[in-house]
């Protein structure tokens, strides 16, 4: 479910407290909190059972035409090192089927937690966010041996209370594939994309590569627990950030809510030590099953 300072919401990692620029670490945690706090879970009521996206991943099916959700989600990650290392999150998450294939996706994160201000103090705690607005398209169906693709772009603005906003843009490629199909089915998710900051610091690294693979096995009619995989590309002399994470979720009506729970574990000494998440999902218009 989830890119993506999630993917968004993606810090979570003890580089957080070592960052040159403020406004760069403040984008890179609330990417992951973006992850971390809404599990981007695509808009498939109208298929059955009950299949959303592992944490982290963004999924290839949009918002059907003329249908809405509504996502809520708080999250918590604990860095390895540092003096401060608690980071609280919330975020909001809407789309918005816009045609057959295409949908609006908008959302908006708040986090609090470690900063690296200037001069860097790491036992200062500030709020942060990230607004964000984004089209997905899926340009194929899955056929057979053929698999669902897409492709997600997006706008994004972060801020915090002792940096300007910075701006930067997001692509990212979409694939899904049912591995085994029935009553009990099991799918696979990828995403690859890119990231760019457009006002990127002297000596900072402006583009950024990230990933997630996730796997969702059906274990009910409307229970789905999925399993991912991510990695982001962080700034130089930092290694890349590693999350495992897992998940489930339970549909109360057709109409929602669908809550979500689930932890996560980071691998190296830039990863978090370990993550938390919960949310609900709402289901409008053509988007109930």
């Amino acid at each position: 479910m989830i890119e993506s300072r999630a993917y968004a919401l993606n810090k979570f990692c003890n580089s957080a407290f070592h960052m040159r620029n403020p406004m760069r670490r403040k984008l890179h945690k609330a990417l992951v909190l973006l992850m971390l706090a809404l599990p981007i879970m695509s808009a498939r009521g109208e298929t059955e059972p009950l299949m959303e996206d592992p944490f982290g991943i963004i999924g290839v099916a949009p918002t059907a035409a003329r249908g809405q959700t509504l996502s809520l989600g708080l999250g918590y990650s604990r860095a390895r090192e540092g003096a401060n290392r608690d980071l609280y999150g919330g975020a909001l998450e809407a789309e918005a089927g816009l045609v057959r294939g295409l949908d609006l996706r908008v959302a908006q994160t708040a986090e609090y937690g470690p900063a690296a201000p200037y001069p860097a103090d790491d036992t200062k705690r500030l709020w942060g966010g990230l607004s964000q607005l984004g089209l997905r398209w899926q340009f194929m169906e899955e056929d057979g041996w053929r698999p669902a693709m897409g492709v997600f772009g997006a706008l994004r603005t972060a801020y915090g209370e002792t940096s300007g906003p910075s701006q930067s843009g997001q692509i990212v490629g979409l694939l899904s594939k049912t591995i085994i199909e029935g009553p009990r089915p099991l799918a696979f998710s990828l995403n690859a994309g890119w990231s760019e900051l457009f006002n990127a610091a002297p000596g900072e690294r402006a583009g950024r590569y990230e990933f997630a693979a996730g796997l969702t096995q059906s274990i009910g009619k409307d229970t789905s627990l999925g399993f991912s995989y991510l990695l982001q590309q962080q700034d130089r002399g930092e290694q890349d950030q590693n999350i495992i994470a897992a998940g489930l979720w339970h549909r109360l009506g057709n109409a929602g809510p669908i809550m979500a729970a689930g932890a996560g574990v980071g691998i190296g000494d830039d990863s978090p030590s370990f993550l938390v998440f919960a949310s609900l999902k709402w289901l409008f218009g053509a988007a109930v099953p």
